[in-house]
């Protein structure tokens, strides 16, 4: 059919293709390009044809690679997304680039409301629990009340120091059911009023208002005996039985002037021994 066109129809028509297309010999020669390959690398037709791909400028040639390429902007046209792809004829090699700016756009756009959406979310996406974000909400307004109320607060952290260990040799899935078997214990151990969430990959914040530390460490001990009685999920009948969880524990309980910067700061000291706020475990 195409042998009927006359050669001038069919030059208008791949040159009103938006498509940028491209004609190159064995030798990397420009044998022919439309027009919106000229538009795009705004160069000239004697700039072009016969020229050797080397005697474009980089971002030019970066239209002559596989997949998304990047064009910045110049003071000539606007910043390109190309999809680009390479189609053999024989000798030949028709260059093929596709304008994705506005689907890279979206897409980018839809990227960054998940990121939004996340960052949101009170939720801890494993556990169920509370997350970083929901906790330090939570402890802002304690540690108001307290300031307000005098009410007494404590706050402790449970690090769980080898879980890293756990992953490497048990993998993410099983580490995945861990802490949520881990969790599930923890709430169990709550009262009504306190809080607890996920405050890191590997650890846990409680938030205890009304407490003072004599009980957060009578907590502490009853969460070390639960934690030994977990059972480890294992994998391709690999017994985990023989791994056990070390628990760290760091505590802090209010004082007058205390933030929740400082509040955190006493408890994370007494999770690596320092200060005069010292765990024994």
């Amino acid at each position: 059919m195409l042998q009927h066109l006359p050669p001038e129809l069919a030059q208008q028509f791949l040159d009103s293709l938006p498509a940028a297309l491209v004609l190159v010999d064995k030798n990397d020669e420009i044998l022919w390009a439309n027009n919106s390959f000229m538009r795009v690398s705004t160069l000239t037709e004697s700039q072009v044809i016969g020229k050797p791909l080397s005697s474009l400028g980089a971002d030019v040639q970066e239209m002559f690679k596989e997949g998304h390429v990047y064009l910045n902007a110049t003071n000539k046209r606007d910043a390109y997304w190309m999809a680009c792809m390479s189609v053999p004829l024989g000798e030949y090699r028709l260059q093929y680039c596709s304008d994705v700016t506005q689907l890279q756009s979206l897409i980018e756009d839809r990227e960054g409301l998940k990121t939004k959406v996340a960052e949101l979310n009170p939720i801890d996406q494993i556990t169920g629990m509370p997350n970083r974000r929901a906790l330090f909400q939570n402890l802002e307004q304690q540690a108001s009340r307290s300031r307000r109320y005098g009410n007494s607060l404590s706050t402790m952290i449970l690090r769980l120091s080898n879980l890293t260990d756990y992953i490497k040799q048990f993998g993410n899935d099983n580490a995945n059911q861990l802490l949520l078997s881990v969790s599930q214990m923890l709430n169990d151990q709550m009262r009504w009023a306190d809080v607890i969430g996920r405050l890191d990959k590997n650890e846990f914040l409680f938030i205890l208002p009304e407490t003072e530390e004599s009980v957060t460490s009578e907590l502490r001990d009853k969460i070390k005996e639960h934690l030994e009685q977990i059972r480890l999920p294992s994998i391709e009948g690999v017994e985990a039985e023989e791994f056990k969880l070390i628990p760290e524990f760091g505590m802090a309980q209010w004082r007058k002037g205390d933030d929740v910067a400082l509040l955190m700061e006493r408890a994370r000291e007494s999770l690596e021994g320092k200060g005069d706020s010292k765990v024994a475990v």
